[in-house]
């Protein structure tokens, strides 16, 4: 009995809420207008798909005519005065308001929560590493992907990135059976999508730029950097080990990082 009565004030409460509440409006968008006649504002509408007709209307109606709208989120982004917030928030096809503010970086946070810190805070650990904390010096360790930017203060070619090699497996620029061909020295081998250097800086960017907020998981580790340069075909991912294979015992290399797969079935034996 109490739990039915309680369930019939909850929605009797929710009724209320929809039928005479207003949308929430962001304090920090109010504190805003204190400095500022406009603000960016997110807009959320009432429903799942993108924004529709009767709800741009309501922003032509209260004189904001520009801005965008998202293909499958109920969202616009809009500049608008106080007022229009304030009209915007009573209006019964509006969710939410809230500052288009800019957002922190939380990478620093992985290193916690993958337990890197505690292993290198960890005295036993440190007494059996000759009295250094745990940071992977010594050992080299292959970015298998998209190519590294040694360019970036975090990853620089000729510090702790000992080698950064672009491989050529286009068959098409072939006229004979020849071995593979590398290119090695290269500053920048990610021109096309960055991934490589994101995993190189996951997996020993020494935080160079941040004063070792954002360093990675080993930034004592020798990196090196393999890649096509662009996207990433099955012939690219075999060079990467091939190149590995062939240069292990120069570099010391005992860790391949590969961030890539595929779809459909997976033969072992293949």
């Amino acid at each position: 009995m109490k739990s039915t009565l309680f369930t019939a004030i909850l929605l009797v409460g929710l009724r209320t809420i929809t039928s005479y509440g207003q949308a929430v409006v962001d304090p920090e968008l109010r504190a805003a207008f204190r400095t500022s006649p406009l603000a960016e504002v997110v807009v959320t509408f009432n429903g799942d798909g993108a924004p529709q007709l009767p709800q741009l209307n309501v922003l032509k109606q209260l004189g904001i005519s520009t801005g965008i709208t998202f293909r499958a989120l109920p969202i616009a982004g809009v500049i608008a005065t106080a007022s229009q917030v304030e009209a915007l928030a009573k209006s019964p096809v509006v969710r939410s308001l809230y500052i288009n503010k800019q957002l922190d970086y939380y990478n620093y946070h992985d290193t916690n929560l993958t337990g890197v810190r505690r292993l290198r805070n960890d005295k036993d650990v440190t007494a059996r590493n000759g009295g250094t904390p745990v940071s992977g010096r010594g050992v080299g360790v292959l970015i298998n992907d998209s190519g590294v930017d040694g360019t970036h203060d975090d990853i620089k070619l000729g510090t702790h990135l000992v080698q950064n090699t672009l491989g050529s497996t286009n068959l098409h620029n072939l006229n004979a059976m020849l071995p593979v061909t590398y290119l090695e020295g290269v500053p920048n081998t990610d021109n096309n999508s960055g991934h490589g250097t994101h995993c190189a800086g996951t997996v020993g960017g020494n935080g160079a730029r941040s004063s070792g907020k954002y360093e990675g998981v080993a930034p004592g580790a020798s990196l090196l950097g393999y890649g096509s340069g662009g996207a990433l075909l099955v012939l690219d991912a075999i060079g990467g080990f091939d190149y590995a294979l062939t240069h292990q015992f120069q570099y010391n290399i005992r860790v391949i990082s590969n961030s890539f797969g595929s779809s459909g079935a997976f033969n072992p034996d293949a």
